[in-house]
């Protein structure tokens, strides 16, 4: 199995992972709009570290989820 098939496999049968999925991809966004402010305000760079840490809090979970389903899957089969 994939990474990608894993990913799309867990998007449609767990619900925590769906929500992680999508939240990363929010804050994706938010961190692309933010970088694009000038001149830097250091409020707004306060608030875009904030947003990158829970997005790479997310990211972490769903890699070990990730690594999690496709070892099942592997011992399963």
């Amino acid at each position: 199995m994939t990474r990608e098939e894993a990913i799309e496999k867990l998007l449609a049968t767990d619900p925590d992972f769906k929500e992680w999925y999508e939240e990363h991809q929010e804050l994706k966004w938010k961190v692309h709009k933010l970088d694009k402010h000038y001149p830097p305000d250091p409020q707004l760079e306060i608030e875009e570290e904030k947003l990158k840490r829970r997005k790479l809090y997310l990211k972490d979970l769903m890699e070990n989820r990730i690594k999690e389903f496709i070892q099942n899957s592997e011992k399963a089969a």
